[in-house]
């Protein structure tokens, strides 16, 4: 038994951004009678995260025409896509992708011509609502390298140093060892919760001492043709060793699935780094990435960030500086 209704879709870019064109190729080996031809335009997000299907634009394709048997039809189309829809992306732990659908709904009285127990073995299939759909997917691509970087005034902040908690313990311990030792006294699992109070107190301690000392970064930046430059400028008694800076593309993604959360982040860009001055202000300039990357975007448990880092030694030990940027495609 052969196929009665054939369709095929296609889609593509133009040269207008968020413009886009197609083309519904349907063929019939009945005379049908097609009351009207509706395009869908779907974001469907997949990946580690309740997955979503949101219709983001619905248009007419055709109406009120005539299929002739054995004819082969060529219908043309367009859509314009709002700028601020997401781009399609294929991350670590997440895609966006654009599916276009087109719903062919043929005339009640020439239902009875098509053969759903084979329709349904093929592309095309017919709904409940008696309609006939075909799909395919497209990316949606802003302009390449097409950066702004938002110019802003902001602050780097101290990222906290897992290895506070190491020393923590070990001058807490070592307090509380020569305490037993002095004031003879012996364990008790009382002394527990103390003892941890005490680490905490002497993380939060070490934390606000570090920021007098390596904090109060400002930062400005300006764009530039092909990037952005910044303009660091930390306190006058700035003390953070062999200092660099870079900038880094964070994926960040929120799993909901289960009982309980998880988040899962991905650097998915990291610039050339460049060297601080020691003392007094520094002017960096940087370029945009060369490959697509994506902007700057929340999008439910999705968000995507760019962000300034700043490294150096500080008594020893290698500390962490971050202020984020908003990027967009202009």
């Amino acid at each position: 038994m052969s196929n009665i209704l054939n369709a095929k879709i296609t889609t593509s870019s133009t040269d207008n951004i968020n413009e886009y064109q197609g083309v519904l190729i349907i063929n019939s080996e009945e005379s049908l009678k097609i009351d009207r031809i509706n395009g869908i335009v779907y974001l469907e997000i997949r990946g580690r995260l309740v997955s979503k299907k949101e219709q983001v634009i619905s248009f007419n394709i055709d109406s009120n025409n005539i299929i002739s048997k054995g004819e082969t039809y060529e219908i043309p189309f367009s859509f314009i896509l709002d700028k601020k829809t997401v781009q399609s992306y294929s991350g670590k732990n997440v895609s966006f992708s654009y599916k276009c659908e087109a719903q062919i709904f043929v005339n009640e009285d020439d239902l009875e011509k098509l053969d759903r127990s084979v329709l349904t073995r093929v592309k095309s299939f017919i709904t409940a609502d008696y309609s006939t759909k075909v799909s395919c997917y497209f990316e949606k691509k802003g302009e390449e390298n097409n950066y702004k970087v938002d110019e802003k005034h902001g602050q780097f902040k101290l990222e906290f140093n897992p290895s506070a908690i190491l020393f923590g313990i070990l001058i807490v311990g070592a307090i509380y060892i020569l305490s037993i030792i002095t004031l003879s006294f012996e364990f008790n699992g009382f002394h527990i919760l103390p003892l941890v109070i005490a680490v905490i107190l002497y993380c939060y301690i070490d934390y606000r001492m570090k920021s007098k000392k390596i904090g109060n970064i400002s930062l400005s930046t300006r764009n530039e043709e092909h990037g952005f430059n910044c303009i660091i400028k930390p306190a006058r008694n700035f003390s953070l060793k062999s200092a660099k800076i870079h900038y880094q593309i964070e994926e960040v993604v929120v799993d909901r699935r289960g009982t309980s959360s998880s988040t899962y982040t991905e650097t998915i860009f990291k610039s050339p780094i460049k060297l601080l001055k020691t003392r007094g202000t520094s002017e960096i300039e940087f370029e945009f990435p060369t490959n697509q990357q994506p902007t700057s975007l929340e999008y439910g448990d999705v968000t995507i960030y760019w962000e300034l880092v700043i490294t150096g030694i500080h008594s020893g030990i290698k500390e962490k500086l971050k202020c984020r940027l908003y990027v967009f495609s202009s």
